[in-house]
């Protein structure tokens, strides 16, 4: 079973409003969009990313491929 890491990277997050939505960008790169409308809030996030009770969260693999190279 793989093991994963949540890092949690919410106050790394800036945040664009552009055409109706926020961009939500971490180091510079666009991680997912915001939409708010009629006080509904719904996200879209990059794969690798996920939003758990306000808080954003990378998440990193941990689990290693065996190769199947012989030496």
């Amino acid at each position: 079973m793989p093991k994963t890491l949540k890092i949690d990277i919410t106050d790394k997050i800036i945040g664009k409003f552009k055409d109706g939505h926020m961009e939500l960008y971490s180091s510079k790169y666009l991680i997912g969009k915001f939409y708010f409308k009629d006080l509904k809030q719904s996200f879209q996030l990059a794969d690798g990313y996920v939003e758990e009770d306000g808080r954003f969260y990378l998440l990193v693999n941990l689990q290693h491929e065996q190769s199947n190279a012989r030496l």
